[in-house]
């Protein structure tokens, strides 16, 4: 099987392809990560996101990165381009519209800074506007995309660590992910949906609730 990664960042997912007789093609922006990865994976591909390619793949993957990216749709279409006609899609990202929480890129307040350090500053505005804005806005909010109909692809357009917060894990991201978005795009392109997280057995609870999962298969035409 022909696996693309499409934002493979230290590829990672590289030497499990190969010990399943794969073979491995990376795609990032960075020349020197690529070239780190053409050193520790010498019998793997790496190209820069965009180069052209004259073949398609069996499988194109993205784990963990399109809630990175500035254009979701775009981001997809790319992916499917690089999937062969009947060939599979695959995307692990976390969930942020159906999770119990809310997105960790999301800061509230004036400042993005911890309640309890706007408490302790005595900053008082800002802590207020913190609490209204977890406490009532937030949650409304949510409860309009879930509301609405598929396909939005929400963004938060000031992610935490791009505005002076301390960087957390997805306290970057900017694509506020949800499964039924994705969905709803290879839906519309009349992709089968081979599996979800919402029915893959061995996935636990826990993890199910904050991740999203979609295995998508491409049409033979």
């Amino acid at each position: 099987m022909s696996v693309l990664e499409l934002g493979c960042g230290t590829a990672h997912l590289c030497p499990y392809v190969k010990q399943r007789g794969g073979r491995y093609t990376g795609m990032d922006y960075s020349p020197g990560l690529l070239e780190e990865n053409r050193r520790r994976f010498p019998g793997a591909r790496f190209h820069l996101i965009g180069t052209p390619m004259d073949e398609t793949f069996d499988l194109v993957v993205s784990l963990y990165a399109i809630e990175h990216v500035p254009d979701p749709p775009a981001y997809l279409d790319r992916l499917w381009a690089h999937c062969r006609p009947g060939g599979l899609i695959g995307i692990i990202c976390p969930e942020f519209i159906r999770c119990p929480g809310l997105p960790p890129s999301v800061y509230y307040g004036q400042t993005p800074r911890r309640l309890r350090e706007k408490v302790r500053t005595a900053s008082i505005v800002d802590a207020l506007q913190h609490l209204i804005e977890l406490k009532i806005i937030a949650p409304r909010w949510k409860a309009r995309i879930l509301a609405g109909p598929p396909g939005g692809f929400w963004m938060n357009l000031r992610p935490a660590v791009l505005n002076g917060g301390p960087y957390t894990i997805d306290a970057d991201a900017i694509h506020l992910v949800g499964l039924r978005d994705l969905l709803w795009y290879f839906r519309s392109r009349g992709a089968d949906i081979v599996h979800t997280s919402d029915d893959h057995r061995d996935l636990p609870v826990e993890v199910a609730r904050y991740n999203c999962y979609v295995l998508a298969r491409k049409p033979q035409r």
